[in-house]
């Protein structure tokens, strides 16, 4: 320890200040070739040495290096003739390197190297499951990663999955009008946020979705649990074209909370308050689930109103009052 003590005195390095020192590393290296039987004398086992530079980590290098300190012989390094530093090395005109994302992009849209299969029903799509991570809270949570994800098709149906992958691989994607509702019950059990914010944006807007469309909107969505807020408001949008709804097959099966919710609202267009308490009564007697609180009795008032006597007569036969 006296002796180190005295050549780091003796040395200048003590004197410089910290920030001037090339930082290392120290390495303790293991030569693979040694053999303690029958390797020379001259020849090290192992060594430790401080590194600062990567390529001095050559571990051939570093026993040549050390066992010529033991030998009598010089190589070409050792009398000062270094090869590997050669002028304007660092000026030379590289190539052109296609660059690491357009080659990612390559191989996720021509589907290359795939991680994971997910299977609806018997079909199989191969995908990057890396690029279903980057989007789909699902798949981010699920652990471990299996070969094959199996999602249920009552959920996220095949064109569902597939229009949902594209949008993922799309830097301006679209959505297509007639199968946003299976997009966006995919979307929301896959837990994929920014899929769910597109379809709002064309759900919120008025010019994709009022009266007609709205109607349609809503016949689509109303026996899924997963839309029961597009519903809502799409009931809510119904409005001039609520009488031509009427009309058809599909407000036969309009269920009696929803027709109550549409009746309430008011933004319903209709002649008069007739034909609304007529199609709240209708509901009732079709679904044979008249409430204490509404009696035929109420239906007094409307001799007071200049109304067909037929229709009457139907409004009270329907509650069994004729």
């Amino acid at each position: 320890m006296d002796e180190l003590m005295k050549k780091y005195e003796a040395s200048d390095e003590h004197k410089r200040e910290p920030a001037s020192r090339e930082l290392t590393c120290s390495v303790h290296f293991v030569n693979t070739k040694f053999c303690p039987g029958t390797s020379s004398e001259d020849e090290l086992g192992s060594v430790t040495c401080l590194v600062s530079k990567a390529e001095d980590l050559e571990i051939e290098r570093i026993f040549k290096r050390q066992s010529a300190d033991l030998a009598t012989n010089r190589s070409l390094f050792e009398f000062g003739h270094n090869f590997e530093d050669v002028r304007d090395w660092t000026s030379i005109e590289q190539p052109l390197k296609v660059s690491l994302k357009a080659v990612l992009r390559y191989m996720v849209e021509n589907h290359l190297k795939t991680t994971v299969q997910i299977e609806i029903n018997k079909m199989y799509f191969n995908c990057h499951v890396i690029v279903l991570q980057a989007y789909s809270k699902f798949f981010m949570e699920l652990e471990p990663i299996p070969l094959v994800v199996t999602l249920p098709e009552e959920k996220v149906s095949q064109k569902a999955f597939m229009l949902i992958y594209k949008w993922m691989l799309s830097d301006e994607p679209t959505l297509e009008r007639h199968n946003i509702v299976a997009v966006f019950v995919a979307a929301t059990y896959l837990r994929i946020r920014a899929l769910l914010l597109a379809c709002w944006t064309y759900f919120d807007d008025i010019n994709c979705f009022n009266e007609a469309n709205a109607c349609i909107m809503y016949v689509e969505s109303r026996n899924n649990p997963a839309l029961d807020i597009v519903r809502n408001l799409m009931l809510t949008r119904i409005q001039k074209f609520l009488l031509t709804f009427v009309a058809t097959r599909d407000f036969l099966d309009v269920p009696l909370k929803h027709l109550v919710y549409l009746l309430s609202s008011d933004e319903i267009c209709v002649n008069t308050e007739v034909e609304v308490y007529t199609l709240y009564c209708c509901a009732l007697a079709r679904t044979r689930l008249a409430e204490p609180k509404i009696k035929c009795a109420q239906l007094d008032w409307l001799h007071t109103v200049p109304v067909d006597a037929a229709l009457v007569f139907a409004v009270r036969a329907s509650c069994g009052d004729a």
